[in-house]
């Protein structure tokens, strides 16, 4: 399991137990934990970067990074479909295509934050997958993504959708937490990371 030295335990800490709502716990905190099921976490993503043809030019190498970014976008809309609350997945991944191409998600080293509001999510939902290698997705700074955070809400959910993306946006900014996110070898070592993220 993956260890969290940066905060020490406290003998009220229950890290096994299933996370719920409390009232006490901080603003954000419980949002995280709640709406990330074990089965929307995928910790080794199937997609590979085809090898480029021979003599490959710009053209051909722009449609093989768009493809590979397509193959992950489906492999994601996969496991939201896990949750129940993807009411046609179909739509749902033209929904993320179509948003991703308005401007890349891949907003920090490593790390991808996908999102979209679409009338195709029945309520708010969460994903998370991983690739140890990395893979290309258009990043800002132009290396490969590992790490893909992904939310989805209907048009009309702006407040939770925004105060989690928020939430994400302050905790990738810690090394520590990608690194822990990185070393995770199950579901629940994801789960406990962000529990030890929220509990700091």
């Amino acid at each position: 399991m993956v260890l969290l030295p940066f905060r020490k335990k406290r003998p009220s800490d229950k890290p096994e137990e299933a996370p719920r709502a409390s009232s006490d716990a901080p603003e954000g905190a419980v949002n995280i934990l709640r709406f990330l099921q074990p089965e929307c976490i995928l910790l080794d993503l199937q997609t590979v970067l085809p090898e480029p043809v021979e003599d490959e030019n710009e053209s051909q190498r722009e449609r093989r990074l768009v493809a590979t970014k397509e193959a992950i976008l489906q492999e994601l809309c996969d496991l939201f479909d896990r949750s129940g609350q993807i009411s046609n997945p179909t739509k749902f991944y033209k929904d993320m295509v179509n948003r991703e191409r308005k401007a890349t998600t891949a907003i920090a080293p490593r790390i991808a934050i996908p999102h979209v509001r679409t009338m195709q999510a029945k309520g708010f939902v969460m994903a998370m997958a991983r690739s140890r290698t990395g893979l290309p997705f258009n990043s800002l700074d132009g290396t490969n993504t590992n790490l893909f955070f992904c939310l989805a809400a209907p048009p009309y959910e702006d407040k939770m959708y925004l105060k989690v993306y928020r939430e994400f946006a302050e905790m990738i900014q810690n090394e520590w937490v990608v690194d822990a996110f990185m070393d995770a070898e199950s579901e629940q070592d994801v789960l406990n990371v962000l529990r030890g993220f929220v509990a700091q």
